[in-house]
């Protein structure tokens, strides 16, 4: 029997998550018209890294960092790594909204590979919410898919891996605390990203930028925290078509600090975004 109280923590901590994600791709999006994408790369990671996983290994100890969960943290940190570089490239060169829209291909993957990676049972219901909630994407976005190109397949890839990283969050909450979690989330690409430094780095950013750069860490760390503890409380599949609130989060910015109000096909897009949200609560509490 599912405990319904968790499924509606989960949901709720998950689209708490998903209003703060939009943060970090608008401050990524913006350094990216001036500085290299693998500069921005490496201000994400490292600035997770070195603002939690010393205090993550000071608070757990050796025998708390390292545990049976162990290699399938680091997989799931070298997933979330390789997602977030194939997404920063991608919106190097075609609209946010674009990329957004091929990223959230991952709820469906996740739906799917859930029943195989993390054995739970998928239901109709499910499959036909992850697909409301990606064709309200679209219609909230209206991506130009006529520029289809190498950086759109890239945000699709980004989409694969991200699914991953959701799998896998799953399937190590069973077992991790929540800080070793956040702190195995960047460790591989804070480690790859530093090596590569040298082949990469070519001038010193302005105070202004090194001073955005410096706020990627924080809010990647708050985000992800929502998001890991969101997956303690609910299963992979049933959070899955929630992820699609982040595009209700990003018409909200809009409409707030652009005065953008959502046309009647976007407002439509975002009913179907809510009725996903709410089809697959129903669904737990007929289970």
């Amino acid at each position: 029997m599912v405990n319904k109280s968790n499924v509606l923590l989960g949901v709720t901590l998950l689209c708490i998550a998903l209003v703060i994600v939009p943060v970090n791709d608008a401050l990524a999006k913006y350094l990216s018209s001036d500085l290299k994408i693998l500069e921005i790369i490496w201000a994400r990671f490292f600035g997770h890294f070195i603002l939690l996983v010393p205090l993550a290994y000071y608070l757990k100890g050796r025998k708390g960092f390292f545990n049976s969960s162990t290699k399938h943290q680091l997989t799931r940190g070298l997933f979330i790594f390789l997602g977030t570089a194939f997404f920063y490239v991608s919106i190097t060169k075609i609209p946010l909204p674009n990329a957004l829209s091929l990223l959230l291909i991952a709820p469906i993957i996740v739906v799917v590979l859930s029943v195989y990676i993390l054995k739970e049972r998928i239901t109709l219901l499910k499959i036909i919410c992850a697909l409301i909630g990606f064709a309200g994407t679209l219609l909230v976005i209206q991506p130009g898919f006529a520029d289809f190109n190498s950086y759109s397949v890239y945000a699709l890839v980004s989409g694969l891996f991200y699914a991953m990283y959701l799998i896998y969050t799953r399937k190590v909450n069973f077992s991790s605390d929540s800080i070793v979690s956040l702190s195995y989330s960047t460790i591989p690409g804070a480690i790859i990203m530093t090596l590569l430094i040298p082949f990469f780095w070519e001038s010193i950013p302005s105070l202004n930028q090194i001073m955005i750069m410096g706020c990627i860490g924080p809010v990647v760390i708050i985000s992800h925290f929502f998001f890991i503890k969101a997956y303690q409380y609910a299963e992979a599949s049933v959070l899955a078509p929630i992820h699609y609130f982040e595009i209700v989060s990003n018409v909200l910015i809009s409409i707030i600090f652009f005065n953008d109000i959502p046309t009647i096909a976007v407002s439509i897009g975002i009913m179907c975004i809510i009725s996903s949200g709410v089809l697959i609560s129903l669904n737990q509490k007929n289970t």
